[in-house]
């Protein structure tokens, strides 16, 4: 638990398809189709999964239809990405745009929307979602796909058997990291603490000291064994639940969950209508200026899929390429 190792093509390919035989057995077809999309991006033959379902005619039928329908969106997406890519150079629109949660690559590159990195759900202490879709890390590059993990607050430390905030916040980052080590569908380094009232324990009679507490032990752990960390928090919850000194104890990627400005521009999946161009200008005049716990934004997340479309939409001045990394604070005017 907790190192980190090289995945080759040839291990991502063979973890792939035992994944895929293993979640068509126990009954999820869904979830064996982005394994088997996985396996074959990584160089799986029609005769590798022959021998990976041998003595199963359902599940060679269910490969065979995944591959099929896995051909027309390989051709619809590499389309979309180009003609993005292009619209942005034309517009002048900088920094760098990607989904979160359970977003397809069809929702997040809908009405010629950039799609360039991916932040899905490795999974959480209590209550997750289990919302990491294989097929959106697939499409914007292994290394420019990174995890959250559903970060549980001190009101949870009973259920767990935990009675020292520091100890559980490094049981947590260990799942957390565990998580990433059997995900063979991220490969960037950054995890992101996710601090939400649904994952239970924050503000549950805990102090803001305590919680401040539980979340560095979280994020000391993963600096340790060669991570990032992060946050996603939302403007209330930072305030509510940690001390308005509060200081992290290590550097960390802030990402900004909404805002008053989020969901305020025209929807990503509106045809003829300028997104892009709304959240640069928000991000630059206000956003970017955002501060917690010592650290400056780098993530904010303009769209929630609650507004519509289907997708959980974000904007970046970084690429996200193996890691995001730590701002300094912004400068105040």
């Amino acid at each position: 638990m907790g190192i980190i190792r090289h995945r080759d093509s040839v291990e991502i390919r063979e973890q792939a398809l035992r994944s895929a035989v293993q979640k068509h057995d126990t009954g999820c077809p869904q979830c064996a189709e982005g394994y088997v999309r996985l396996a074959r991006q990584h160089g799986a033959t029609a005769g590798d999964f022959e021998r990976a379902g041998v003595g199963r005619r359902g599940f060679l039928k269910m490969a065979a239809a995944a591959l099929a329908a896995g051909v027309a969106v390989d051709l619809l997406l590499p389309a979309r990405r180009a003609r993005a890519a292009q619209a942005q150079v034309t517009t002048g629109i900088t920094g760098y745009f990607g989904v979160d949660s359970c977003t397809t690559p069809e929702d997040g590159a809908i009405a010629g929307m950039p799609l360039q990195f991916y932040i899905g759900e490795l999974g959480a202490t209590n209550f997750g979602l289990a919302c990491f879709n294989t097929a959106t890390a697939q499409y914007v590059g292994l290394n420019f796909a990174h995890g959250y993990w559903g970060l549980s607050g001190p009101g949870m430390m009973g259920s767990a058997g935990v009675t020292d905030l520091a100890t559980y916040g490094k049981m947590q980052a260990q799942q957390a990291i565990a998580a990433w080590n059997v995900n063979h569908s991220v490969a960037g380094k950054t995890i992101f603490a996710d601090i939400e009232y649904g994952f239970g324990g924050w503000g549950d009679n805990a102090t803001p000291e305590q919680q401040a507490t539980l979340l560095d032990a979280f994020m000391v752990t993963l600096a340790q064994e060669g991570f990032v960390p992060g946050v996603y928090i939302s403007d209330s919850a930072k305030v509510a639940w940690f001390p308005p000194t509060y200081i992290a104890a290590v550097p960390f990627v802030y990402w900004v969950a909404g805002g008053p400005y989020a969901g305020t521009m025209c929807g990503p999946c509106t045809n003829g209508c300028d997104t892009l161009g709304p959240v640069q200008g928000y991000w630059q005049q206000a956003v970017s200026q955002a501060v917690f716990a010592g650290q400056s934004a780098i993530i904010w997340q303009y769209w929630l899929s609650g507004f519509g479309c289907s997708g959980d939409f974000n904007y970046s001045p970084q690429t996200g390429q193996s890691n995001f990394t730590p701002g300094p604070l912004p400068l105040r005017q």
